[in-house]
């Protein structure tokens, strides 16, 4: 009995620390506060909070930004220029969130820069938005797959071809293949991005999903798949991927963000635990949580880290087997929120 109210005592605490880290951060994610402002505000959440000066040549020495040439270019309503802008001294989200193995407390990391830094972006003219830029967050989020993808390497969703580049100028990477669905993407990728590239680069018109599930991929060592723009996005198909990842089990999967993902995952866990242990409601909308955290046994503080430090691809992967159905047919992680909510 004691060991369940501590268990109670443990994970309450938790939730409302992680509550308090993530209202302090809201600020610092969208680039509204200085490097003054930030540090007061996240003052007493040190351990959870990392902010990075990056020097400028984080980003003027980085081989797609030297070596590819960005003008203002438009195709239909969609853009790619080099003009997106981060002001000296404002704090960005930095490197994906993780969790900290002995607290379980959420990790954040930021940036800043001494002096304004422009930097190539994709978006929208109408409506008016930014899809993604080669900026410091999509640098270190890809560097890890760059570094370790080799041979035959397939990429689904161009966007501004930085990572196709990236895996191109790679010795031991003999090919990149990539498939977009957006014909406006593709082409202005053909037209502007490709001529500055080597030879080593194709890009296919084709829906990433439907690719993944009638082409035989045998012949590609790695593959990456981007075709959202935020964690929130890929949870929706993520158990879909995971199913058609079982077809091809001689490539290795890369998706973009996922730890990030894994993250917010991690926190809907934690707070239905705590749900579960005080005998709160639980709404049905969020099944795929449910059926996971049912199959755990969840007594013990120890019980807690064990599940919430598992590792999350092969979790859910075990759960899309067994559940296929509901698999596809995924709800986006703001249902989900909004469903702990009620």
């Amino acid at each position: 009995m004691r060991e369940i109210e501590r268990t109670k005592e443990y994970i309450n605490d938790l939730n409302n620390i992680e509550d308090l880290i993530t209202d302090y951060v809201v600020g610092l994610n969208n680039g509204s506060l200085t490097i003054g402002d930030a540090k007061r505000q996240i003052s007493g959440l040190e351990r959870n909070c990392f902010i990075t000066r990056l020097d400028p040549s984080y980003i003027y020495d980085n081989p797609y930004i030297k070596n590819i040439h960005i003008d203002n270019w438009l195709v239909e309503k969609v853009y790619l220029s080099n003009l997106d802008k981060y002001e000296a001294y404002k704090v960005h989200a930095y490197k994906m969130r993780s969790r900290d193995p002995k607290s379980l407390t959420t990790l954040f990391s930021f940036f800043y820069f001494p002096e304004d830094i422009n930097y190539p972006s994709l978006g929208t003219v109408f409506p008016d938005s930014k899809w993604m830029g080669v900026e410091p967050s999509e640098i270190s989020s890809f560097a890890p797959f760059i570094s370790e993808a080799h041979g035959n390497v397939l990429v689904m969703g161009c966007g501004l071809g930085y990572l196709a580049y990236m895996l191109s100028i790679k010795d031991n990477v003999d090919k990149v293949t990539i498939v977009e669905l957006d014909k406006r993407i593709k082409t202005m990728f053909e037209v502007y991005l490709k001529p500055q590239m080597n030879d080593k680069i194709e890009i296919i018109g084709a829906d990433a999903l439907e690719f993944l599930n009638v082409e035989d991929i045998s012949k590609y060592d790695y593959c990456s798949v981007d075709i959202w723009h935020g964690a929130l996005e890929l949870f929706e198909i993520y158990p879909r991927l995971l199913l058609l990842e079982q077809k091809h089990k001689g490539t290795k999967f890369h998706y973009w963000i996922e730890e990030d993902m894994h993250n917010i995952l991690e926190r809907i866990w934690l707070m239905l635990i705590q749900r579960k242990l005080n005998g709160q409601y639980i709404s049905e909308e969020l099944k795929m949580f449910i059926d996971i955290l049912n199959s755990k046994r969840i007594e013990t503080v120890e019980d807690i880290k064990s599940f919430i430090l598992a590792p999350k691809r092969e979790i859910i992967t075990q759960w899309a087997l067994e559940n296929p159905e509901s698999a596809v047919k995924q709800k986006s992680l703001i249902q989900s929120i909004r469903s702990l909510k009620q």
